[in-house]
């Protein structure tokens, strides 16, 4: 039924093309970079009845951040309203995010913790959850919690964001921060004098 809430996942990746003449095949930004030209493709998933709703390919040059919107909008075609949408970070963009809330849709979208708005969330919580057992995911070994914020300076609407804090993850990277400085160190030692 076109009316109940369907909640889908979408995602896109690209594949290296060396097949001679097909007009898809563009240069662009691929994965996994082989100086050939690259072909996308993407899929929609509806996590409510575990079926795909749609696929499409588009060329090479066309990044997934601008795709997003056709996409919406062939959904929109189909005739469906009620939709959340599950997105990863190549989708973000303001205009994205104003067209999704223009269409009504739901969404859950992760962006990168670098992010200046991220970081400047994360800075503004450091210390509030991150060893808390109250915030504490024990199926993923990690802490998290919800907040509730503006996405841009002009936002209409509270966002909620979610934070997460892996103490694993932490130690792994300080791990690989110590071996690069005491490898650095130690090439400095090498050249002294």
């Amino acid at each position: 039924d076109k009316n109940e809430k369907i909640y889908v996942s979408y995602d896109s990746t690209n594949k290296n093309c060396k097949a001679g003449d097909i007009e898809m095949a563009e240069y662009g930004h691929p994965k996994n970079d082989v100086g050939a030209p690259i072909i996308n493709y993407s899929i929609a998933y509806d996590m409510t009845n575990e079926k795909p709703l749609l696929y499409e390919s588009y060329p090479g040059s066309i990044v997934d951040v601008s795709q997003l919107k056709y996409m919406l909008e062939k959904i929109r075609g189909y005739g469906y309203k009620k939709i959340g949408f599950i997105l990863d970070r190549g989708y973000f963009s303001k205009a994205n995010i104003q067209f999704m809330d223009s269409c009504d849709y739901d969404f859950v979208m992760m962006v990168k913790g670098r992010a200046s708005f991220v970081h400047g969330l994360i800075m503004e919580h450091m210390g509030e959850f991150e060893s808390k057992r109250a915030c504490s995911i024990k199926a993923y070994r990690t802490y998290g919690m919800t907040v509730k914020a503006k996405l841009y300076a002009d936002d209409e609407t509270d966002r909620y964001f979610h934070i997460y804090y892996k103490a694993k993850k932490q130690a792994s990277e300080r791990a690989r921060l110590e071996a690069d400085l005491d490898r650095m160190e130690a090439e400095m030692d090498k050249i002294k004098g």
